[in-house]
């Protein structure tokens, strides 16, 4: 597989300077929650698309329950079921159906 990089916070579609400003934003509220690793996993294939946008979410009201205020982990914790209920949505534009298979093949093995 060659090297995948992230697009940032956003489908690869949206314009560069939006997904800059997404991605900017982002950063003020979520450190674990990378959606580096989220892409990554569409970008393969692999885990399935609704674990991959579970895992996102989980990492994301992680993030929020860190939050150094009430009202700043309620304001992420928003964000973070916004983020997900948006790949709940529209993610199935961009996984890709290419699963990885994770058992070697024999020799002669198509």
């Amino acid at each position: 597989m060659t090297d995948y990089v992230p697009n940032g916070l956003g489908p690869a579609w949206f314009p560069k300077w939006l997904t800059q400003r997404l991605t900017r934003l982002g950063r003020m509220f979520f450190d674990e929650a990378n959606w580096g690793h989220h892409d990554h996993g569409y970008a393969r294939g692999y885990p399935a698309r609704a674990e991959c946008d579970r895992l996102f979410l989980m990492a994301m009201l992680r993030d929020a329950s860190l939050q150094p205020s009430v009202l700043r982990a309620w304001g992420c914790g928003k964000a973070a079921f916004f983020l997900w209920a948006c790949v709940r949505a529209f993610g199935w534009a961009s996984y890709s159906r290419k699963h990885i298979d994770k058992t070697p093949k024999s020799q002669g093995e198509p």
